[in-house]
């Protein structure tokens, strides 16, 4: 029988052949050429779908058959969402405009876009292709502006997931695609619930939130603190963000200029119950602890709805020893079952905004 080798000589068999697996520089150039060309083919064949027409307020249901299979299921259960919400207002209100009837909801400017070019390409989980988007309006000088479009790769497959909206002007169509449709409005002022059960009230004085409370549209019960009953105060601009299906609640609080969190509060026998919001990356924050890290900012923004238990939190923090920093810029899905529970799914750096 052959003698056993030694640890340190199995240690090595295993560096070996680790370093083996390995891919070369060549190989990691090659495939991020790949991926990146099919970050472009897959962001040239959508803006081309979608050009075709024009496509006015939500697309309708031919339109859809052709733009659904180049999305996420996701992205395009909230535009039937918002087509479903669309359809209820026109039939219980049929003398008033309904929403997402007009406009350009994949850009950033309301009238659409007459001309389009791709540009750079940003791979990550979340990949972000730039397109330099333009209106041309005869006798108005043309409108030139940039775009990004956001991509998620499902099954070897790039599909859109969101636009995020780069015109300058104050009157653009929002921040992002997913923030005009259901699940991604930011709601900053007394409103009620999408179903219209829920009426949620802001007490401000001056610049800050002193008190956010929910009750009945009817008024059958008396209102719910859900926010500043032990005397706090926002101090930054807060909003509450819907689910697509209206029992489940955020409400993003600041803190201070470099503080902020999200609450989560969900809908259960008739009554809004507090969700605990899971700690992000606890082994991560240990170790920074026990290297004597400090933290020098927190930002839980809570920016959508992916679906209807999914809320997806842009998360940004920062810790520093000295010279020395590290931190994060994320987006984090959580998910929060039918028990309240919530726990992190997903946690991919955030798109690119450069």
């Amino acid at each position: 029988m052959k003698p056993l080798p030694s640890i340190l000589a199995l240690a090595l068999i295993i560096q070996t052949v680790a370093h083996a697996a390995e891919p070369t520089l060549a190989e990691e150039t090659a495939a991020r050429a790949r991926e990146s060309e099919a970050i472009q083919k897959a962001a040239t064949v959508f803006s081309t779908e979608l050009r075709k027409e024009r496509v006015e307020g939500i697309p309708t249901v031919e339109q859809m058959k052709r733009l659904a299979p180049l999305m996420t299921p996701e992205l395009g259960d909230a535009i039937e969402r918002a087509r479903f919400i669309q359809q209820e207002q026109q039939r219980t209100e049929p003398d008033e405009k309904p929403d997402w009837i007009e406009g350009d909801l994949f850009s950033s400017s309301f009238e659409g876009v007459t001309e389009w070019k791709l540009g750079e390409i940003v791979i990550g989980p979340y990949a972000t292709a730039k397109v330099a988007q333009t209106y041309r309006d005869p006798g108005q000088e043309p409108v030139t502006w940039t775009d990004r479009l956001v991509f998620r790769e499902r099954d070897q497959r790039w599909l859109l997931d969101d636009v995020l909206m780069g015109g300058e002007w104050e009157f653009k169509s929002g921040s992002s695609l997913r923030a005009a449709l259901p699940g991604g409005e930011k709601v900053a002022a007394d409103h009620e619930s999408p179903d219209g059960l829920w009426h949620v009230a802001f007490t401000r004085d001056g610049e800050e939130t002193t008190l956010i409370t929910i009750a009945p549209a009817d008024k059958s019960a008396p209102p719910k603190v859900l926010f500043g009953d032990g005397g706090e105060t926002c101090l930054m601009p807060c909003w509450a963000l819907w689910s697509p299906e209206g029992d489940l609640l955020a409400l993003r609080l600041g803190d201070g200029p470099r503080f902020a969190r999200t609450l989560i509060y969900r809908l259960a026998e008739g009554k809004w119950q507090p969700v605990e919001m899971p700690v992000f990356f606890p082994e991560e924050k240990k170790a920074l602890a026990e290297n004597q890290f400090t933290e020098r900012d927190s930002l839980v923004d809570a920016e959508y709805w992916q679906d209807a238990n999914t809320l997806v939190v842009m998360y940004f923090a920062s810790y520093s020893n000295g010279d020395d920093g590290d931190g994060y810029h994320k987006l984090v899905s959580v998910w929060i079952g039918t028990g309240g529970k919530a726990t992190v799914v997903d946690a991919v750096d955030a798109p690119s905004m450069e």
